[in-house]
């Protein structure tokens, strides 16, 4: 993977995490009884905002082969002042992600959940010495947050192009999730479990994981690749991206033909 001056793996220094280590680290992993992810949206959200909120909820329940709800939007409410910052240029109000992970998702979350997540129109930001982060999962309590602040901001200007904020959303919705299984950021291909550290890297991911992070999220998820990635296909039929609906089938066919290949020797 090629690392340009600021990308992630330019200023973070990470091995990656091979197959075999992945399963090997007792990750954590949807059980019986918990085993639905839940969106919760937090906040004030224009229409694209709320349009994009829906479709994150279609493409993970095809990414992750689980039951996916949606909940009605929550008001965000009064934030202590000690969970809150004006920074920045222009400067805005930043809340930390802290208050999300800590105060308020654990209080929140339904017994029977794999992952609780919540969406909101807030600029975040995970400590002093970070200037915003795009979001954050706690895999111990099984909460996440991120923010479509920074996407909404940039997305929709540049370009004149809203599709750009349908696939960042995407990318760190997924992104994160992954997190919260236990998979570590991918430092072998440009993957969607990438690191990133600006929305340039971001918009450089693919909408999908390498092999070998798909083979962990296929095991994780006992998921038959060639299921997953025609459901994946389908869904970018239905919002109308012939190219991606094209590239998860010819990945279909691939892994069908690499499983009928092994099964004849």
């Amino acid at each position: 993977m090629k690392v340009a001056d600021g990308d992630w793996l330019d200023t973070n220094k990470e091995k990656g995490e091979t197959f075999e280590e992945y399963i090997g680290s007792n990750p954590t992993l949807p059980t019986e009884k918990r085993k639905t992810i839940y969106i919760q949206p937090i906040g004030k959200f224009s229409k694209a905002q709320t349009d994009v909120i829906a479709a994150s909820e279609e493409y993970m329940k095809a990414f992750y082969n689980l039951p996916v709800k949606l909940l009605p939007i929550k008001p965000l409410g009064r934030v202590p002042k000690d969970k809150q910052r004006v920074s920045g240029y222009p400067q805005r109000t930043q809340i930390r992600t802290g208050y999300f992970l800590e105060d308020l998702l654990p209080k929140m979350l339904p017994d029977d959940a794999a992952a609780f997540i919540a969406f909101t129109d807030s600029d975040l930001y995970p400590g002093d010495t970070w200037a915003f982060v795009f979001g954050q999962a706690s895999l111990e309590k099984r909460v996440g947050v991120w923010s479509l602040h920074r996407l909404s901001d940039i997305a929709l200007e540049a370009n004149n192009d809203p599709d750009r904020l349908l696939l960042r959303t995407l990318k760190i919705a997924m992104h994160e999730t992954g997190h919260m299984f236990s998979m570590r950021h991918c430092t072998k291909y440009e993957c969607l479990m990438s690191g990133t550290n600006h929305l340039a890297e971001t918009d450089r991911r693919p909408v999908d994981n390498c092999p070998e992070c798909m083979a962990k999220l296929a095991w994780a998820m006992d998921y038959k690749p060639k299921e997953r990635y025609e459901r994946l296909a389908k869904f970018w039929d239905k919002y109308k991206k012939p190219a991606f609906a094209k590239e998860f089938r010819e990945k279909a066919k691939a892994v069908a033909n690499l499983a009928a290949a092994s099964a004849s020797r």
